[in-house]
């Protein structure tokens, strides 16, 4: 979960295209998206700790999963996982009380995630960016996410490969709105000032899941993760993972920002940039 976390952070930008829900059966079916490996038995998440958390979403299952249970996961994959899963405490997927339940025009909640780790977590971020190692990623020991439903959608945007206008459906699609604890992505000071607006300090808001099932683009079918958040200036900024590639996307890619504009509007304005309470954090001050 740490490295997923820190993964779907990475490359942070604005996302200012905006999309509308869209079917349209003239959409072609392409062939399934190229294995990267030339692998026709690769799985479409490589990260076994990746498979495991999307499984419990796509498959509702409710109940507390331990660090023994995660390990027994992993080892049945046959596959190793990357991911620093020793400091897991346990992880729990549980129905929402109906006094805390929401909808919205496009989403409902029903469902809640708890991650527990064995203390509040300072790493580097394991991956590099543009050539460089960012800086550190920090999670409090409890991390506690309402899960939206978003159902199915078509979106579309007028500016999408190449500039031209773009179209997707995408299935089971969630959001994961962080409701209390923190993950932050800490840059170092030097390379903030070297990128500029490319890397900025990233406080996250919300993570979400959806699978492409329809799209001109064949390499844009499958499943896609997304992480919206805010600079400590109160700037809005998103980045995605490709789960079957097991890396960070370039930056403004359109499945990302077509995503992005579905859930952005789930996420509160902050109403103090400058002093944002999202940086009213142990370490953040």
């Amino acid at each position: 979960m740490i490295r997923l976390l820190a993964l779907l952070l990475l490359l942070l930008l604005a996302a200012p295209a905006v999309a509308q829900d869209w079917w349209d059966d003239a959409i072609p079916r392409p062939t399934p998206r190229p294995d990267p490996a030339d692998d026709p038995n690769a799985p479409e998440i490589r990260d076994p700790f990746f498979q495991l958390c999307v499984a419990l979403v796509e498959g509702d299952s409710l109940g507390v999963w331990t660090r023994a249970d995660v390990d027994a996961y992993v080892a049945a994959s046959g596959r190793a996982s990357a991911l620093p899963i020793g400091h897991l405490v346990s992880l729990e997927r549980r129905v929402l009380p109906d006094s805390l339940r929401g909808h919205r025009r496009h989403a409902r909640s029903t469902r809640e995630l708890i991650l527990t780790l064995d203390g509040d977590l300072e790493l580097p971020l394991p991956f590099s960016i543009l050539g460089y190692h960012p800086g550190d990623l920090h999670v409090s020991r409890s991390v506690v996410m309402t899960e939206w439903d978003l159902g199915d959608h078509g979106l579309r945007l007028d500016d999408g490969h190449d500039g031209e206008p773009y179209g997707l459906s995408a299935a089971g699609m969630t959001a994961l709105v962080v409701d209390r604890g923190w993950v932050v992505l800490d840059v170092d000071g030097w390379l903030d000032r070297l990128l500029g607006r490319k890397l900025d300090d990233t406080w996250i808001e919300l993570l979400m899941l959806g699978r492409v099932v329809r799209t001109e683009v064949p390499e844009d079918l499958g499943l896609h993760g997304l992480a919206l958040g805010r600079a400590r200036n109160g700037r809005a900024l998103a980045g995605s993972f490709d789960f079957r590639r097991n890396k960070v996307l370039p930056n403004g890619r359109p499945v990302a920002r077509a995503f992005s504009s579905l859930v952005r509007p789930m996420l509160a304005p902050s109403d103090e940039p400058a002093d944002s309470r999202a940086w009213d954090w142990p370490r953040g001050r």
